[in-house]
């Protein structure tokens, strides 16, 4: 086997035949002895700096080391020993290397873990936001991680937020996945084809449902720890991540849950509430609050509010609403109402 020099070559192809030339020039360098080698390039048909090439891979490699007798030359190594010698070291400099990341990791596990369960609440303990995307991410992750409790209080479906529609296959899936369900509505949602329908899916899948004579505002708790509030007028929603507020509103679910009315989706109409809620109804008119304000507490359209109130009028021989409410009143037909609700 001859090694000449030759013509300039791509550099790939040059490394090559500079890496083939050291094996060659070590397989003729075993069993030498000491061995000079310009002498093995000689032998091999190479230049001077392929000598040079290959002694210095092989020196990298550990397979060849200065003799003991002249500095200018080599003895070959056999790879058991070279491996010995260099590749032993790096092996156990690895398996510190391991060991000590291994170290890292578990040190490092419990400070993640602290930092992820105060990160949330140190950086936003509180969102307002009126973007629909944002709230419907926010909406999605809640419910998601939700293993335990759904709280809802809510209008009928007719008049529910956007929010709340984007939450109802949320809750839905929440139930399936095995965590408990209390929903409230208004009495009013007995009479909402809509709202029935959606109860319909949500008593099978476990929720609890239970309408109120009143509603006083809408909201979501997940877990007690994530709550959707309403905030303003334009539609933006507070999202709050702090256990506090969420139990302050849990607690707030379980006085009227106590005294709300069981929903049954076989009993048709509304199912015994409809006095209760001409009471509230009663009531409202003789405070003097505005169509609006009534129409939002007891979770129905003004269009609706109207027709009952109408019908209550004319039962009472009133010529006004704020007449209807008084003679209520005067009468003890609140009073009575009331007290059978509570």
């Amino acid at each position: 086997m001859h090694f000449v020099a030759q013509a300039p070559q791509q550099g790939d192809r040059r490394a090559s035949e500079l890496d083939e030339f050291a094996v060659a020039f070590y397989e003729r360098a075993i069993g030498r002895g000491e061995f000079d080698p310009l002498r093995i390039a000689e032998e091999l048909g190479a230049p001077p700096r392929y000598a040079e090439h290959a002694v210095g891979v092989l020196r990298e490699l550990r397979l060849v080391k200065t003799a003991e007798s002249r500095t200018d030359r080599l003895v070959a190594v056999s790879p058991e020993a070279a491996q010995m010698e260099l590749l032993v070291p790096l092996e156990r400099e690895i398996l510190d290397s391991r060991h000590r990341l291994a170290g890292f990791k578990g040190q490092l596990s419990a400070f993640a873990a602290a930092f992820e369960r105060q990160s949330r609440t140190r950086a936003e303990p509180v969102v307002i936001t009126g973007d629909q995307d944002e709230i419907e991410l926010r909406l999605l992750e809640a419910a998601q991680s939700c293993t335990t409790e759904v709280l809802v209080m809510q209008p009928c479906v007719a008049r529910e937020t956007r929010e709340l529609r984007l939450a109802r296959p949320l809750v839905l899936e929440a139930l399936r996945r095995g965590a408990r369900g209390r929903i409230l509505y208004p009495h009013t949602a007995r009479g909402d084809s809509g709202t029935r329908a959606h109860l319909g899916e949500l008593l099978p899948a476990g929720g609890r449902v239970r309408t109120t004579k009143e509603v006083s505002d809408r909201f979501l708790v997940f877990d007690r720890k994530t709550a959707f509030i309403p905030s303003g007028e334009d539609g933006e929603i507070a999202v709050v991540y702090e256990s506090t507020v969420a139990a302050f509103l849990a607690g707030l679910h379980a006085r009227v849950w106590e005294s709300a009315v069981d929903f049954d989706s076989g009993a048709a109409g509304y199912a015994g509430t409809m006095e209760e809620l001409k009471a509230t109804l009663l009531s409202l008119l003789a405070s003097g609050a505005k169509d609006e304000v009534i129409a939002r507490r007891v979770g129905m359209s003004e269009r609706t509010l109207r027709r009952h109130v109408a019908t209550i009028m004319q039962d009472l021989s009133a010529s006004s609403r704020f007449q209807a409410g008084v003679l209520a009143a005067r009468t003890g037909l609140v009073d009575l109402a009331l007290r059978s609700a509570v």
